[in-house]
């Protein structure tokens, strides 16, 4: 009793010191976390164009999928710098909008003076404006300086990765051993890819949705706040509802009437709802095989230790965790708690197997 106890406690001291360390050197390991990420996309997005044709070696579909990643990332900040520009200009008209829900608003709550001006007064907006945008701007630098960390990286784990199956064999010699970790290897990487796959589907799916309904309606940005939606779909759960809520308030400046918001706030909602639902979980299958509730408290978690970063990677990251978890008797229970069907290490064609019952 006393060593399970003993070994419960050691258990939690080194969770907390895990998170601790995690947390301290946040600087170090996010990028190389995205790094590693970044790799599985385009190798996977490579090996799928090399299978796409028997004749197409590795080495040319590598570089159309690095071709490819660097020309979305290239469209990308055109399209955010446009919509800076288009924001600047618009930006008079978008006050005046404001200063008609303002007085809007105070009818109601019996303030006919209120402004977008008195209120900014009130809570001191004009210092937390530039407070925030002191922060932007840190924050881009910091997201610059560490995109080209990122892309070293890269440039090296795809330099190293021919390397890796002869370090796999020197770090294990025991055959048994070498194939279990290959295994677990394998689990890992098929759950990781598996996922970013489909979620950049559905987050494809969904953006050409809610741009539709955005064009439709006439929502200045369309294109912009479309990347905003494809972007923040990777987030489990609260990513799908802010993707709605954030051009619907857009739109409550924008327009004048309710008609389009209801239409787009509608569509949009209507179209996460659908996706999410029913083709989301039949892409997904149980590659993941985490419980809600295990979602959400890692979205919390990996939220508070790397930011947006953390929320972005906090479903792989966990199944990364029960994975290794689950191949040491030890911690296989904490394992089987983070699944959602208690076989946290199998993959489905062996759950299938298991679970099938004999034929009479």
């Amino acid at each position: 009793m006393t060593d399970k106890t003993s070994r419960a406690c050691l258990m939690f001291l080194t969770f907390l010191g895990a998170l601790a360390l995690l947390k301290v050197g946040q600087d170090v390991f996010t990028p190389f976390a995205l790094a590693i990420f970044i790799w599985l996309i385009i190798d996977a997005f490579a090996r799928w164009i090399d299978r796409l044709h028997d004749k197409l070696p590795y080495w040319l579909a590598l570089i159309i999928a690095v071709s490819t990643v660097v020309a979305g990332l290239i469209g990308i900040v055109f399209i955010i710098a446009d919509t800076a520009t288009s924001v600047v200009d618009q930006a008079p008209a978008y006050q005046e909008r404001l200063d008609e829900i303002f007085h809007w608003v105070g009818g109601i709550i019996g303030q006919p003076d209120l402004s977008i001006s008195s209120f900014a007064e009130r809570i001191n907006l004009g210092e937390k404006i530039q407070s925030g945008l002191a922060g932007l701007a840190n924050s881009i630098q910091g997201v610059l300086s560490n995109f080209m960390l990122i892309a070293i990286y890269v440039a090296f784990l795809f330099a190293a990765q021919n390397s890796f199956p002869k370090k796999m064999d020197d770090l294990f010699p025991d055959t048994v051993a070498r194939a279990q970790a290959g295994k677990v290897g394998i689990r890992i990487r098929h759950s990781i890819e598996k996922y970013l796959g489909v979620q950049t589907v559905i987050s494809l799916m969904q953006t050409v949705v809610s741009y539709g309904f955005m064009a439709a309606v006439g929502l200045e940005n369309a294109l912009f706040w479309a990347l905003v939606i494809f972007i923040l779909n990777y987030i489990p759960i609260v990513g799908g509802f802010a993707a709605v809520i954030l051009p619907v308030v857009f739109g409550l400046v924008q327009f004048d009437t309710l008609t389009p918001i209801m239409i787009l706030a509608g569509g949009m909602l209507v179209a996460q709802f659908v996706i999410g639902n029913t083709i989301q979980p039949k892409m997904m299958g149980d590659s993941m095989n985490l419980s809600a509730l295990v979602v959400v408290l890692s979205l919390t978690l990996w939220g508070a230790i790397w930011g947006g970063v953390g929320a972005f990677l906090s479903a792989p990251l966990t199944v990364i965790i029960m994975i290794i978890l689950a191949q040491f008797p030890a911690t296989r229970w904490i394992a089987i708690m983070l699944s959602a069907d208690g076989q946290p290490d199998l993959d489905p064609e062996e759950k299938a197997a298991k679970n099938a019952t004999p034929s009479m």
